[in-house]
């Protein structure tokens, strides 16, 4: 196998933290299919073991270009993410083809991982060319993808594939700031978690902040002192105090409060209301150039 150096990289974490469904264990390797290539790969220390992929491939989809020490360094002044960064060091936001995100997340709606696993692979194998994922124009007819049991969601994945035959996905990524949002929301099923999920995931816009249930209740427990603010409130307070970096604290965020029992969530919980600072909704972080992220209330 060849290799590659992975510094401050986690292959479990990054790939079984729910961000990317294309994957699967294979003994201590994994097996990973991006658009029309399956590769095997697995880590060693701070080495990345990889067959059947170009070296160039692996280190753009796994982001081994991101600065994790500098993000991590930034996040870490905040005392509620402390732990989750610390636990899941190493995840990286992985880089998704466009089009496979945007079916992907489509499927996400009222669904768990382990079905929006089934259904990306349902999808391939029903539509695709093995082991590719099939593109807009192979998809099937809203009929072939209820046979799929996707129910409510294959009329938005057959709406979906129809106008992204014209390549619009892929033009997407020269949209500034939250132009790529706002045309996502364009296309019908898209709404504001999935729109996020596909700008951070995809289009690598790290200051997105996809809110969903799991979010939804570590940010009202842990930020609002379990007080019931809307999704909306709760990007804008992400995006003020996370800044550039809203993707990666919502990353370690999710699979941190996943993870934890219930009791352990209450612990948390009880530690942070003790924490006046930690908790208000008044704080943001402000970018100051080659200093990182500070804390600064708003006035």
């Amino acid at each position: 196998m060849e290799s590659i150096a992975a510094p401050w990289f986690s292959l479990r974490h990054t790939l079984e933290c729910g961000q990317f469904f294309r994957w699967r264990r294979a003994g201590d390797l994994y097996e990973v299919t991006l658009r029309d290539r399956t590769f095997l790969v697995g880590q060693d220390g701070e080495r990345l073991l990889f067959e059947g992929a170009d070296p160039a491939a692996v280190r753009h989809f796994f982001a081994l270009d991101h600065d994790l020490p500098a993000i991590h360094a930034a996040l870490g002044r905040d005392p509620v993410l402390a732990e989750a960064l610390e636990r899941y060091r190493g995840l990286r936001i992985v880089r998704q083809d466009p089009w496979e995100c945007v079916a992907a997340f489509l499927t996400s709606m009222a669904s768990n991982i382990p079905r929006i696993t089934r259904n990306v692979k349902d999808m391939a194998a029903a539509f695709g060319t093995p082991p590719a994922f099939p593109r807009p124009e192979q998809m099937g007819s809203e009929a072939d993808l209820r046979a799929l049991r996707l129910g409510f969601r294959a009329r938005y994945l057959a709406a979906a594939a129809r106008l992204a035959r014209d390549g619009r996905l892929d033009r997407l990524g020269e949209r500034p700031g939250d132009g790529i949002r706002e045309a996502l929301m364009e296309i019908p099923g898209i709404a504001e978690k999935v729109a996020d999920c596909v700008a951070l995931f995809a289009y690598g816009r790290l200051e997105s902040f996809p809110v969903d249930t799991w979010i939804r209740k570590a940010v009202r427990k842990l930020y609002f002192r379990n007080r019931r603010v809307t999704d909306r409130r709760i990007r804008e307070f992400a995006r003020r105090r996370f800044g550039p970096h809203a993707g990666y604290a919502q990353q370690h965020l999710f699979v941190w409060w996943r993870d934890l029992r219930p009791s352990a969530q209450q612990s948390a919980f009880n530690s942070q209301i003790k924490k006046p600072s930690a908790v208000s909704d008044q704080l943001s972080w402000r970018t100051k150039a080659g200093r990182g992220l500070r804390l600064k209330a708003d006035r």
